[in-house]
């Protein structure tokens, strides 16, 4: 698998970016709060980069009640669309 620059530099700064959001986080909520955060491009064959703070057993649950929620025609709501 090719990994691209870009790819590589953020690989390289997923420890801070982790750090940086959960002292967000707890300052907003006043609590530890788990993440997962995956960071990918859409070219084929593109590398994801995944960092979190929570058990990967956790983060697979997670996952999967979002897609289930997802496919069961779960409502996005619009405050949380970035762009």
């Amino acid at each position: 698998m090719h990994i691209t620059n870009a790819e590589y530099k953020v690989s390289l700064e997923l420890k801070e970016i982790a750090k940086k959001l959960e002292a967000q986080l707890r300052k907003i909520t006043g609590q530890t709060m788990l993440f997962s955060l995956i960071i990918f491009n859409t070219e084929e064959g593109s590398r994801m980069s995944y960092v979190s703070n929570a058990s990967r057993e956790d983060v697979i649950d997670a996952m999967k009640s979002l897609i289930e929620g997802w496919e069961n025609g779960m409502p996005d709501i619009p405050a949380h669309k970035i762009i």
